[in-house]
C-alpha cells in the first residue's frame, strides 16, 4: 500500500473526514482526502467506524482519484482501481463500505438506523469473559518508546475477532493499568502492535470500560 493510501485508510480511522483543499499537514502540503468514486458520482469518507456494518457480498469497482499531498515535492499519486463492498441494508447509490470504513454519496445521508454503527458497544456482561482481536493502536500517558517499552496505563484500541457474540465485529478500547498481568512487554509490541498483529485479553466490565486482567499477544502474530 503507498503512502497516501496508508494515510487514506488511516484518516478513516481517526476523524470524520473534510476535502483535500481543507486539509493541510505540516509545511502547508494539503492531505489527499478520502474519497472514492463509483459510476462518476464522489463518495466522502464518513467514519470511524465501531461496529461492522452487513454487507451483501457484491463487490464493485471504485476509484481512487489521483492526489498530490506533497505540495508538489513528489510525483502525483495516480488513480487507484478498487473494489467496494455492498451494503446490506443502504444502496449502493448512497454507501459503500471500503477498507473499514463507510463512503457516502456527496448530497446523500445515511440511514438513521446507521448511526449505531458510529458507536462502540459498552462491556455490560456480570463475568470475567476472553477477547481475541486485531490490535489497532494503543494510547496512554506515555506513547510506547522506540524499543517498543509500554507503561500503564494505557488503553489498546483493537477490532475484537473473537469472544462473546456482542462484542464479535466491534471496535473497542480495553483499558490496562498496573493491575494487569501479565502486560504488554517490548517483544509484543514489537512483534504484534508494529506487525498489524493480534492480541487476547482477559477482561472484566468496569463501570461499561473493558477493563484487562491479563494480556497476551497470540503465536504467530
Amino acid at each position: 500500500m503507498s503512502a497516501t493510501r496508508l494515510a487514506l485508510s488511516l484518516v478513516l480511522a481517526s476523524v470524520a473526514l473534510s476535502s483535500c483543499s481543507s486539509r493541510v499537514g505540516g509545511g502547508g502540503a494539503a492531505s489527499c482526502a478520502a474519497v472514492i468514486e463509483y459510476r462518476g458520482h464522489t463518495y466522502w469518507g464518513s467514519g470511524p467506524l465501531k461496529r461492522d456494518p452487513a454487507t451483501t457480498g457484491r463487490l464493485v469497482a471504485g476509484v481512487i482519484p489521483a492526489c498530490d499531498d506533497s505540495g508538489g515535492q513528489q510525483p502525483e499519486e495516480p488513480e487507484e482501481q478498487v473494489e467496494v463492498a455492498e451494503l446490506a441494508d443502504v444502496p449502493l447509490d448512497t454507501a459503500f463500505t471500503w477498507n473499514g470504513g463507510i463512503f457516502v454519496r456527496d448530497g446523500r445521508d445515511l440511514p438513521a438506523a446507521t448511526r449505531l454503527w458510529f458507536h462502540a458497544p459498552l462491556c455490560r456482561r456480570d463475568a470475567e469473559f476472553d477477547l481475541t482481536a486485531d490490535w489497532l493502536g494503543v494510547t496512554g500517558a506515555e506513547q510506547p518508546r522506540f524499543d517498543g517499552d509500554l507503561r500503564p496505563p494505557y488503553r489498546l484500541e483493537v477490532h475484537v475477532t473473537q469472544g462473546p457474540e456482542e462484542y464479535v465485529g466491534t471496535t473497542v478500547l480495553v483499558h490496562a493499568d498496573a493491575a494487569t498481568q501479565p502486560g504488554l512487554g517490548p517483544r509484543d509490541v514489537k512483534s504484534s502492535l508494529w506487525q498489524g498483529g493480534q492480541v487476547t485479553a482477559r477482561v472484566e466490565c468496569v463501570d461499561g470500560r473493558f477493563h484487562a486482567i491479563a494480556l497476551d499477544v497470540p503465536e504467530g502474530t
